[in-house]
């Protein structure tokens, strides 16, 4: 008997036999939909949804920010990784940023800075990925010709898009954001001047500098914004208003593709980003659980939760630990993601009790900055340890977004793309939004999360696909900062462990273990979160809702079932995503 009304909101499965896409808005749906039906594979889709959402969704990524792609190729029987993160400006230097005092209680950042320049302002740009990346994705593995795959996005950019509720409290929460750009604030903030106020659902939102810059994509390739007119106006913004972004740093990016990363779980494979991100820990977290007993674990009993939420802190403990650039600092890769370490660890969990960040006096992200619980290096191919590298950032304030894509020949693409636009770092007349990402980085010198030229910040972004005798069987990705790793997991538990659709894994209750306390959502009995108390942990229970709060991650999925031919998506019931099929 319920003694206070709870969520419990759902969306209707989608079900195709031809091709599906998720995606976050219903309008870059439709254009991945679109790609679809006129003979485009996945990664057209997916690059069309990618430029479509940098135009209806620059309050959760913009053409300038970064992101993570896995791309299955079907015919090769191989997936690769794009990583097109941002870098640090080539003249980042590692004391660039004065330091004024620790963060708050949980605060997404580990330091607080002067005028929080590593945030806001011309100082907090990294270098641009977004478009390189969806460029390159296109130019490597795509059917259709670049100019068709932008069309809707120069439509919806050119000719405007609807405002939806969304919109409007993302807008109305950032006002004094968006109100203190002057690119900015005529464009998001249309209904006044002065004084100006948020779009209302039904307002049109028109980017004209952006379409233009979506045309000039859509004939030169990245190089409409890494290279020529754009870039050099980039420059020139840069110089005149204190940043350090140059012409050079945008002609120099290029993202990195590699073949992904993979480890066994339950007779299948799993497979993220290789390089040092969220995907690691998605991994990691599955080596510790699957050397732990789950065979009489019910679905979010507190004994299964309470396994999933100490295997995710022994995890999370390493990703604040020694995560970092793997370019620019040594990572013991081999050794976190090394079946005999995860042995270990699973060694180390008690059944009957909270082991692992019990003691904690502050935020998981400060306390295991200064503290290793393990010692991956130890099974490491190197075992030359070298300093520690605490984050300066979990992601928790950088809003994200993300789509997929499965074609008629089952290539699979799974994205998850971030970098909002920030406050005075919007070039006038180019269409492009800047993404403030150096407070990813730690703004003191000596860590190997330090601040350095052409250096990547570490995010926890976790696009995931599951494969199962060499055939891709389910793709999960959210948004969420922080929240992604554990949310993505457990939707993927709940279809391989539990035989879950994708729209009933992904809306059931949830769980956190990235923070100092263990999130349990609202809808989890009541005698599951008292039983998860009495086990030890510090539990916190929020609720998963509609808006702009991010207690927890917004998945999406897409399942492919080989032998019937069916695909099956289901995408989050609180917001706005739409999953389509034909």
């Amino acid at each position: 008997m319920a003694l206070a009304s709870r969520w419990r909101s759902d969306k209707e499965e989608v079900v195709a036999e031809n091709g599906i896409v998720t995606a976050a808005h219903r309008a870059t749906a439709e254009a991945g939909l679109e790609m679809l039906k006129r003979g485009g594979n996945a990664i057209d889709a997916a690059v069309a949804m990618g430029f479509c959402s940098v135009v209806v969704e620059p309050y959760m990524a913009t053409i300038a920010g970064q992101g993570y792609m896995l791309v299955h190729l079907a015919a090769e029987g191989k997936t690769v990784a794009i990583d097109f993160n941002g870098r640090a400006p080539s003249k980042a230097r590692p004391d660039m940023f004065r330091i004024i005092g620790p963060a708050s209680w949980e605060s997404p950042w580990a330091f607080e800075v002067e005028e929080a320049a590593n945030r806001r302002g011309p100082l907090a740009v990294t270098v641009p990925g977004t478009c390189a990346g969806l460029c390159a994705a296109h130019s490597l593995y795509g059917r259709l010709p670049l100019e068709q795959v932008l069309d809707p996005a120069i439509a919806l950019a050119s000719d405007g898009f609807e405002a939806d509720w969304f919109l409007t409290l993302r807008a109305g929460n950032q006002f004094l954001h968006f109100n203190a750009d002057p690119v900015l604030a005529p464009l998001w903030l249309p209904n006044g001047h002065p004084p100006r106020s948020w779009p209302k659902p039904g307002d049109r939102i028109v980017q004209r500098d952006l379409g233009d810059l979506l045309r000039r994509v859509a004939r030169e390739g990245a190089d409409a914004l890494h290279r020529g007119e754009v870039a050099d106006a980039i420059d020139a913004f840069m110089r005149r208003n204190g940043g350090i972004l140059t012409a050079e740093d945008l002609a120099d990016y290029q993202p990195v593709v590699a073949e992904a990363a993979g480890t066994a779980f339950q007779g299948h494979t799993v497979t993220a980003m290789p390089t040092a991100s969220g995907g690691t820990t998605a991994l990691q977290t599955l080596n510790i659980l699957d050397h732990c007993d789950l065979t009489d674990k019910s679905h979010n009993s507190a004994g299964y939760l309470h396994l999933f939420v100490e295997a995710a802190r022994h995890a999370f403990a390493d990703f604040y630990r020694f995560l970092g650039d793997e370019e620019h600092t040594p990572v013991p890769m081999d050794g976190l993601l090394s079946r005999d370490y995860a042995r270990m660890i699973a060694g180390e969990i008690d059944s009957t009790r909270a082991r692992v960040g019990t003691e904690q006096d502050q935020d998981s992200l400060l306390y295991y900055m200064d503290r290793a619980i393990h010692d991956p290096w130890a099974y490491n191919s190197t075992t030359a340890a070298p300093a520690f590298s605490p984050v300066a950032a979990a992601g928790r304030e950088e809003e994200t977004t993300h789509f997929s894509a499965v074609d008629r020949d089952r290539n699979v693409v799974c994205c998850t793309q971030t970098g909002t636009f920030s406050p005075g770092a919007s070039p006038p007349g180019t269409g492009v939004y800047l993404t403030s990402s150096m407070g990813w980085f730690v703004p003191q010198p000596g860590y190997p999360n330090s601040i350095a030229p052409w250096k990547r910040p570490l995010n926890a972004m976790a696009p995931l696909l599951l494969f199962r005798a060499g055939l891709p069987i389910l793709c999960a990705g959210s948004p969420g900062g922080r929240r992604i790793v554990d949310r993505n997991l457990q939707v993927l538990l709940n279809s391989l462990l539990f035989g879950m659709s994708p729209q009933e894994a992904l809306v059931r209750p949830t769980v956190d273990a990235s923070s100092h306390d263990t999130f349990v959502e609202s809808r989890l009995p009541e005698e599951t979160t008292r039983a998860l108390e009495a086990l030890g942990h510090r539990v916190r229970v929020l609720e998963d809702e509609p808006g702009a709060t991010d207690n927890f991650a917004h998945p999406q999925a897409i399942a492919i079932d080989h032998e019937t031919g069916l695909l099956r998506a289901g995408v989050e019931a609180l917001r706005c995503a739409v999953a389509l099929g034909y």
